[in-house]
């Protein structure tokens, strides 16, 4: 009885399910009427930046770039200060010539036209293409105010920004013996990149030196109580050479480092000195050595090891400038002083290096960083073939035009610095250059074809 009751409970429950499936089938809810308003979505942070409108727009330096926050990290160049925006990947991020790029792409020190909201949201950027620039300057001087470069003046302001690497240094720390790289608008400079740097050299327990001779670099001075000495960072050989003892150190000076030097530890040592004897020629030519006049003529001159500045001059001839190192205990000196060709518009009495050799292969024609000294851009006829036993070629000549303003030597005998012009030299022989510390050696055969010869050597 009771399963018969459960099975007309279960076919009633059915018919009721089926019934109600067919009235919401037959009676649909209402349709949302025409017009009605769609709910909104509201827009990403990217949209957004997409669609605002710039409030700024300034020429910046590029400071960092954090890829993974999406910020962007600016020195303003025109109002000064800092200031950091925001970007998408979508961001209207161009080269300085138009074409898309990434912000990742960017690096410390680029300078960038930046346009940007009121929230820091980053509207636009470019590389900019509105500023000079000025690569290895060396030869300047600086103020608080001002930079000046071959007689050009460039406004510092208080928002140039100077730095070193990655690192931001005061303006007033960029000193004259400093290489630098400028970048300016106009007459203003907006950027200061510190090349090469500068440290000092200080020299401590100097009693029983004082009065000597101090040299390093192409600088010298008299030792005067426990001086500092500014210098560009780089490796030195410091002399301190007194009339009875000498000190003598190698160091090297880092950016911002003051290396001391104790004369009582490095001092001590009896002067070493060597004969030179001069053959100048015309013989009454006047020597200046370290800037005084010497007496030459037939004698032997006694000169403490290390670096002497030598002058060689006569009225008509052109004067020879040069550094030489005594190193050993007898060397002889040969300088020939050549006359004068005027040039149309040339001083007669400028100078510019004579041809000289020496016996036993020193170089006075050279600087301590391998420049030539009292460099000219005239071109100088030295006879080399006679004075060092090459066979040669009287009647034609050869002619070094490049590198201008490399020391040249034939097998080690200084003709000066290029351009020059010397007696054709037959045979094989090594021309060595030397320029702005670097030097490089070509071996030549030159053959007796009664032909003058042109010569431009690479440095690189």
């Amino acid at each position: 009885m009771k399963s018969e009751k459960r099975v007309l409970f279960l076919l009633a429950a059915s018919v009721a399910v089926i019934l109600l499936v067919t009235v919401l089938m037959l009676f649909p809810g209402k349709e949302k009427p025409a017009g009605a308003k769609l709910p909104t979505v509201k827009p990403t942070k990217a949209a957004q930046i997409q669609n605002v409108t710039a409030e700024y727009n300034r020429l910046a330096m590029i400071k960092e770039v954090d890829t993974e926050s999406g910020t962007i990290t600016l020195y303003d160049l025109e109002a000064g200060g800092e200031v950091t925006v925001s970007y998408d990947v979508a961001a209207d991020i161009r080269s300085k010539y138009g074409s898309l790029t990434y912000a990742a792409s960017l690096k410390f020190g680029d300078i960038v036209r930046a346009e940007y909201d009121g929230e820091g949201h980053l509207v636009r950027m470019q590389l900019s293409s509105e500023h000079w620039e000025l690569h290895g300057v060396e030869n300047f001087s600086v103020t608080d105010s001002m930079l000046s470069v071959n007689g050009v003046n460039y406004k510092i302001t208080e928002n140039t920004v100077a730095y070193c690497g990655e690192e931001r240094i005061a303006n007033g720390e960029v000193k004259s013996i400093d290489r630098v790289e400028l970048c300016g608008k106009d007459s203003e400079l907006l950027t200061i990149r510190v090349m090469k740097g500068h440290g000092s050299i200080r020299l401590v327990n100097c009693g029983e030196l004082q009065g000597a001779k101090v040299t390093f670099g192409s600088e010298s001075h008299i030792l005067d109580g426990e001086p500092t000495y500014l210098v560009r960072e780089g490796s030195y050989t410091v002399s301190v050479a007194g009339e009875e003892q000498a000190a003598f150190a190698e160091v090297t000076v880092a950016r911002n480092e003051q290396v001391v030097i104790d004369l009582y530890e490095y001092g001590g040592a009896p002067v070493q000195t060597g004969e030179v004897r001069f053959k100048i020629s015309p013989f009454s030519a006047v020597l200046r050595i370290d800037g005084e006049e010497t007496d030459y003529y037939e004698r032997d001159l006694v000169l403490a090891y290390g670096e002497h500045r030598i002058e060689a001059e006569l009225g008509g001839y052109a004067s020879y400038k040069a550094v030489l190192n005594v190193s050993r205990p007898f060397q002889t000196i040969k300088i020939d002083l050549q006359e004068r060709t005027v040039i149309d518009g040339e001083d007669p009495e400028s100078g510019g290096n004579s041809g000289a050799g020496t016996d036993n292969g020193e170089e006075p024609g050279q600087n301590p960083d391998g420049t030539g000294a009292g460099e000219s851009t005239d071109r100088r006829y030295v006879p080399i073939g006679e004075a060092g036993g090459y066979d040669y070629d009287r009647n034609h000549s050869t002619f070094l035009l490049e590198p201008a303003g490399a020391v040249v030597l034939i097998d080690g005998i200084s003709l000066g610095t290029a351009p020059v012009e010397f007696e054709k030299i037959l045979g094989t022989y090594t021309v060595t250059l030397r320029k702005n510390g670097n030097q490089k050696e070509y071996t030549v055969t030159v053959e007796d074809d009664g032909e003058d010869v042109y010569w431009k050597f690479p440095m690189n």
